[in-house]
């Protein structure tokens, strides 16, 4: 018997405009910083969307490494 197991997944993602409404820039920047890899999403037709948890990460990784501090 299979047994179904719930996977560890972030379920709220965020899409364009909300991600946009969060660093206050314009919703083609967010799609061009994503395209350019720099802004962790991914594309599901021809929409985009982000884990929050993702967006945490970057934001950690830019923190810490305008303060020196290497993970």
């Amino acid at each position: 018997m299979i047994q179904n197991e719930r996977l560890s997944v972030d379920p709220k993602l965020f899409t364009v405009s909300e991600v946009a409404d969060l660093f206050r820039c314009d919703p083609e920047t967010v799609k061009r910083q994503a395209r350019a890899g720099n802004l962790p999403g991914f594309k599901f037709g021809k929409s985009w969307f982000f884990r929050m948890r993702d967006i945490d990460d970057m934001i950690d990784g830019a923190i810490g490494s305008a303060c020196g501090v290497q993970a």
